[in-house]
């Protein structure tokens, strides 16, 4: 049996000499693992597998553990993130996002077609590259069911993370802890209002967007009951840093 999908790539893990895992999310299938042989007679590129790589493939299924991979062919030139080393950090921080963090296994379409806009967006960006995961990862909480409340009234607004909403503290209101600091809530504000292609007007250096992927990573592993560590989200700090 064949199937024709198109898939973004999140990692790929050699499996033989012969084979590698492709761990991706398709818009039918959503999360899934593929097998592609690797041979010279094949001639499969690797490279053409880097992370958020978006590909339309053609599968084979017939008494397989994983689908294999048959044919394959690029959907989108992606030769930016490829080649700079701002944008493939990113990349890879997003995909390791997604597979510590998006577990369906049914395609949700909503979150396919913005994981493939996103990318496409990253590809051709000038501007706000550093502030590109920080809007990523607050837009996907909409697909997780977690979107924080945009209830911010200004500078002395604090953001909850386990009430998901803001605490006016000059009505006296109080945040559950742990909460943003004020700086940091302002910042998911304007996270949450400004398009995506105007975030390079949002200013913040580096310590502070260290600081607030760290505190979205809590929020989102908080509202879904799992730990989220990022090995690459260090790297993405020096990167910009």
């Amino acid at each position: 049996m064949t199937d024709k999908e198109q898939i973004v790539v999140l990692h790929t893990i050699k499996h033989s000499d012969s084979g590698v895992v492709v761990q991706c999310y398709s818009r039918e299938r959503g999360r899934e693992a593929l097998y592609l042989r690797v041979s010279q007679k094949n001639k499969v590129k690797i490279s053409d597998f880097h992370r958020l790589s978006i590909l339309d493939i053609i599968t084979y299924s017939k008494n397989s553990y994983m689908p294999v991979i048959r044919e394959y062919a690029s959907a989108y030139k992606l030769d930016s993130i490829r080649s700079d080393v701002y944008k493939s950090t990113v990349a890879i921080f997003l995909s390791e996002l997604l597979l510590k963090s998006v577990r369906e296994a049914e395609g949700e379409r909503s979150l396919y077609d913005f994981l493939v806009s996103s990318v496409n967006m990253l590809e051709n960006m000038e501007e706000g590259i550093a502030n590109f995961h920080l809007h990523f990862m607050v837009r996907l909480c909409k697909f997780m069911g977690i979107m924080p409340v945009n209830d911010y009234s200004g500078p002395e607004s604090i953001f909850s993370l386990p009430a998901a909403k803001f605490a006016d503290t000059l009505k006296n209101e109080k945040p559950l802890s742990p909460f943003l600091s004020r700086q940091e809530s302002e910042l998911l504000y304007r996270l949450m209002v400004t398009p995506v292609s105007m975030i390079g007007r949002i200013e913040c250096n580096g310590e502070l967007r260290s600081k607030f992927a760290k505190e979205i990573l809590k929020y989102i592993s908080y509202h879904l009951g799992t730990d989220i560590e990022l090995k690459s989200l260090d790297v993405l700090h020096e990167v910009f840093n």
